[in-house]
């Protein structure tokens, strides 16, 4: 996971639904740190991990399996 790094942002608090941004941080405190637009201007919007879910853009690349795992 590289930060900064595009994400969709799904929040029921702010009834985001699939909202791009970037984050820029994960903080100690328990906060996303995204940068979003509003009203075509930026900001950084803390967003608490509990209570919100981040999708990557960049899917991860695809991975030989030369191996098989034991579940």
């Amino acid at each position: 996971m590289e930060i900064p790094s595009k994400v969709s942002i799904f929040s029921r608090t702010l009834e985001l639904k699939g909202k791009p941004g970037t984050l820029i941080a994960i903080n100690d405190t328990g906060f996303y740190e995204i940068v979003m637009d509003f009203q075509g201007r930026n900001h950084v919007v803390l967003f608490p991990i509990a209570e919100t879910a981040i999708i990557f853009n960049d899917a991860m690349p695809s991975t030989a399996a030369d191996f098989e795992v034991e579940r």
